[in-house]
C-alpha cells in the first residue's frame, strides 16, 4: 500500500528521510500559529500536537492518491503543489518492518456537519483500529478544496502515520513523477 506527500523542493528527503514536525526544527511556525491558538515556538506547537492525540508531532501526513486538479482545488492548493515534490510512501513495508505506531485519519469536515467549524485540536482525528488495513482508498472529491478555514486540507480525507523515531527512511520512500 502506497500514500501521497508533499515537500517543498529543494529538500534532501532522498538523503534524510522524511522529517515529522517534531524532527524538523526549521518547519514553518506560522503554518500553526493559528491553529495552536498563538504558540510560537517549536516546543510549544509540539507540545499542542501531543495533546491532540499521543504521537501526533511525529505523525507524517499522507493522502491515498495524488492531489487532482478541480475548479476548487487548483485555486486552493496550486501554489503548494507548484513549489512541492510529490514522495510516494510504501507504507506496507514501512509497517512489516514495525515502523508504523498507528494511523489516524481527518476525515472531510463535510461528512460531520455537526461539529463546529472550529476544533480544540484542529480537525477531527479518528484512530485506525486495524492501522494501515483500514485505509481508504476510494476516490476523493478534490472539487470540495476549500481554505476558508485556514486549513488546507480539512475538506478531503487524508491520513497521519504515526512513526517511530518521527522519520520515513528513504528506503520506504520513492519521488513520485
Amino acid at each position: 500500500m502506497k500514500l501521497y506527500h508533499y515537500v517543498a523542493k529543494g529538500n534532501d528527503v532522498m538523503q534524510k528521510g522524511l522529517l515529522s514536525f517534531a524532527n524538523n526544527p526549521d518547519a514553518d511556525l506560522r503554518y500553526y500559529f493559528k491553529r495552536t491558538g498563538g504558540k510560537t515556538t517549536h516546543k510549544e506547537i509540539c507540545k499542542w500536537m501531543e495533546s491532540c492525540y499521543k504521537g501526533r508531532s511525529r505523525a507524517i501526513r499522507g493522502f491515498s492518491e495524488p492531489i487532482k486538479w478541480t475548479e476548487r482545488s487548483i485555486h486552493c492548493l496550486k501554489e503548494f503543489i507548484d513549489v512541492a515534490d510529490k514522495f510516494e510512501i510504501d507504507i506496507s513495508a514501512m509497517d512489516k518492518d514495525g515502523l508504523i505506531e498507528a494511523v489516524y485519519v481527518s476525515p472531510p469536515i463535510t461528512d460531520f456537519p455537526e461539529l463546529e467549524k472550529a476544533q480544540i485540536c484542529d480537525e477531527l482525528w479518528i484512530k485506525l483500529e486495524n492501522g494501515i488495513d483500514d485505509i481508504d482508498y476510494s476516490p476523493i472529491d478534490w472539487s470540495v478544496c476549500d481554505d476558508e478555514l485556514g486549513h488546507r486540507f480539512a475538506y478531503v480525507r487524508y491520513y497521519l502515520i504515526v512513526v517511530k523515531g518521527g522519520i520515513i527512511p528513504p528506503k520506504y520512500l520513492k519521488v513520485a513523477g
